[in-house]
């Protein structure tokens, strides 16, 4: 917040809080009427300062709301308010200072930000209110602890005349609220300590410093525990939801008669025996009716229906009007007896989500950035290229320009899951992609989606899409897994979607158009733009160590006339590397430290020495397989290509563009299933 006249004003009468502080409690403690009269100037002066734009200092609930309305919908409300009355134990007068400290933390927060533990940059300026306030209320918690122990140990008499300030309270009145407070010792609590503990705080609100203590050092009844949350998927995992999420929004979109821009998809969805709008009971006439059903019911008028819609005219009762009963009779008696309204309620909203999950997937967007996404307004275009518009709640760093700064670039299967997520709007009469998927009242507002109930409607989809995984799905996830994957093909790895690839492709084309600034940004520049630089170092050694395993680890798998030799090479050289104390994963720590790693040509790793296959020489591709080439070794890395080699052609033997081939495929199909086999991969008959 910046300073102004009024922030000055308000700062020096803080400043004035010590010279009267003792008679906040008994006016009687001043020896002259002067003093007297003074004090009721000061104090009248003090509670009538205004706080933020609806809050004075005297009120019991402070919001600061109003100053800001450009926080992300996680923020708003609560977030930026506290009601101090909550905190019944605490005496008017401490609320007092600690309303004192809020103020000044606010308005001067150089002057804290510098003393905070674990503070990320001891030379940022910058605190968010909400934030702040965070702190604020773990500490008015912690008080409100400490008072009633004090309260029952010295009776309410005593402590409301004799602990007039913050300053009165023993060190050991703040271990033993430690050992009983309910709530968790956590960060937000070690600031507000660090805030009391302020040089700035004893000169200027509480006159003197308070006892010393260690709050690390108490033994807490309570303390925070970081839940360990995966940050990545495993990579079967990114893959099997990237699949049945694309083909759920496909089979949607084909049901609706809309055109699938997705190519690759296509392919897919050829194989696919599950008709899921089909087994639904969902057709492009019974969507139709369930969206005139649903909008009639929650107030919208026939007129509005019919003209924006459309509802078949048979369904007109004898008054002219269109009846609920009758279309409920019609979609469940009619010629549509698989329709069930809970079950294709249910499925559309598994649409919903899977949409949402790729949205999300392939953009890397935060949830603030995912929740104002407007369906009306989202797309734009740049120099012939798709983007995806939004808004950054948070300040970054990044390389881009325009990429990851507000705008996405969009593949295929993005366009696809927003215009899924239209159709499925056109039910809610929502503008925004992440919206509720129940219908929106007429004239009722629409609010954005928070973080939990983005979250709860992906979780939904990846619930049916792998229903005995249990991923520890988070919002985050979804950026860290995108920027994962940028640094798995940095670091010679297979892309592992097939959307992926577009990703990387459409990206590369965007950014050469000169969107981003001087710094060429290869794979893993655009991935370190997805991710804070420490959590960046951490997924990017993540894929190192993963080439390593999969070429360097001597219980691996490989195929290949010189596999054997390079599983002797590794037992030896481990077993003398674990002789000295090193477990087997400290070994691949230090492996990729060190950059250690052999030649990727795709579909294996090139072992050649200066023999050569004279009947066959290495041209990579297909032929770089231990059974065509003594040289090759083949790997668990490899064996995403050779999934997509086996199910790519399985399509194509259905396509009757390539039935003159289709010898040719039966072989490439053969060879590709004997190394997944080989690799020790189920492979199903398709």
């Amino acid at each position: 917040m910046e300073r102004d006249t009024k922030h000055y004003h308000i700062l020096s009468t803080l400043a004035k809080l010590p010279k009267y502080r003792l008679a906040f409690v008994n006016i009687q403690n001043t020896d002259k009427a002067d003093d007297s009269f003074n004090y009721k100037v000061y104090l009248t002066e003090l509670l009538n300062l205004p706080v933020s734009y609806t809050s004075k200092f005297s009120d019991t609930k402070w919001d600061f709301n109003a100053e800001n309305p450009n926080v992300s919908p996680n923020v708003k409300g609560s977030k930026l308010a506290v009601d101090f009355k909550k905190f019944k134990n605490v005496p008017d007068h401490i609320i007092i200072e600690i309303k004192c400290l809020l103020l000044s933390v606010l308005f001067t927060p150089e002057i804290f930000i510098h003393n905070r533990r674990k503070a990320k940059k001891t030379t940022s300026k910058n605190l968010s209110t909400n934030t702040l306030i965070s702190h604020m209320k773990a500490g008015l918690r912690f008080f409100d602890t400490l008072f009633s122990i004090l309260n029952k140990k010295l009776g309410n008499e005593h402590v409301r005349t004799s602990l007039l300030s913050l300053t009165e309270i023993n060190a050991d009145d703040y271990r033993l609220a430690a050992s009983q407070h309910p709530f968790s010792y956590n960060d937000d609590l070690k600031q507000f300590f660090s805030y009391i503990q302020n040089p700035y705080t004893s000169d200027n609100i509480l006159g003197k410093q308070i006892p010393a203590f260690d709050s690390e050092i108490f033994q807490w009844r309570n303390r925070y525990k970081k839940q360990v949350t995966n940050q990545v998927m495993p990579n079967w995992a990114f893959d099997k939801l990237v699949r049945m999420a694309s083909l759920l929004v496909h089979d949607f979109l084909t049901m609706m008669g809309e055109r699938v821009s997705d190519d690759c998809v296509k392919k897919y969805a050829g194989q696919n025996t599950n008709k899921f709008c089909e087994a639904s009971g969902i057709t492009k006439t019974t969507f139709s009716i369930y969206r005139a059903y649903r909008l009639l019911s929650a107030g919208y008028s026939e007129h509005f229906v019919d003209t924006k819609y459309g509802i078949p005219s048979e369904l007109r009762n004898s008054k002219n009007n269109f009846n609920l009963k009758d279309m409920t009779s019609f979609l469940c008696k009619g010629r549509s007896k698989k329709f069930n309204f809970d079950k294709v309620y249910k499925h559309l909203s598994l649409v919903s989500g899977a949409a949402k999950y790729l949205l999300g997937q392939y953009t890397g967007m935060r949830p603030s950035e995912l929740s104002v996404i407007d369906q009306n307004t989202c797309l734009v275009e740049e120099q012939g290229i798709t983007l995806l518009r939004s808004h950054v709640f948070k300040g970054t760093d990044s390389l881009g320009k325009g990429l990851f700064d507000d705008k996405w670039v969009v593949i295929p299967i993005m366009e696809d899951s927003l215009k899924a997520i239209r159709i499925l709007n056109s039910i809610t009469q929502r503008d925004l992609v992440f919206s509720p998927i129940q219908t929106k009242k007429l004239q009722q507002p629409e609010h954005p989606m928070n973080s939990v109930m983005i979250r709860h409607q992906i979780r939904i989809f990846i619930h049916y899409a792998s229903p005995n995984d249990d991923l520890g799905f988070s919002n985050y996830m979804m950026r860290h897994t995108l920027a994962y994957q940028l640094y798995r093909l940095e670091a010679g790895l297979p892309l592992i979607s097939f959307q992926l690839k577009h990703l990387v492709n459409t990206v590369d084309k965007f950014l050469s158009r000169g969107a981003t600034s001087d710094v060429t940004m290869g794979y893993g520049g655009i991935a370190d733009s997805l991710v804070e630089s420490q959590t960046a170092q951490k997924l990017r050694k993540q894929s190192e160590i993963e080439v390593i395993k999969a070429t360097s680890d001597p219980d691996g798998n490989y195929l290949g006339g010189k596999a054997r030799e390079h599983k002797e090479r590794l037992h030896i050289a481990f077993k003398g590397y674990m002789a000295s104390g090193y477990t087997k994963d400290e070994i691949f720590e230090a492996m990729a430290e060190q950059g250690l790693g052999v030649i990727n040509v795709g579909l294996g790793y090139c072992y050649g020495s200066d023999s050569t296959n004279s009947e066959l020489p290495c041209i990579g591709s297909l032929r770089c397989n231990p059974i065509r080439c003594s040289n090759a070794i083949v790997s668990e890395a490899n064996a995403p290509y050779w999934r997509e080699i086996y199910t790519t052609n399985q399509a194509n033997l259905n396509n009757p563009t390539h039935q003159d081939n289709l010898d040719q495929i039966k072989e490439v199909i053969s060879e590709a299933k004997q190394v997944l086999e080989l690799l020790g991969y189920d492979v199903d008959e398709q």
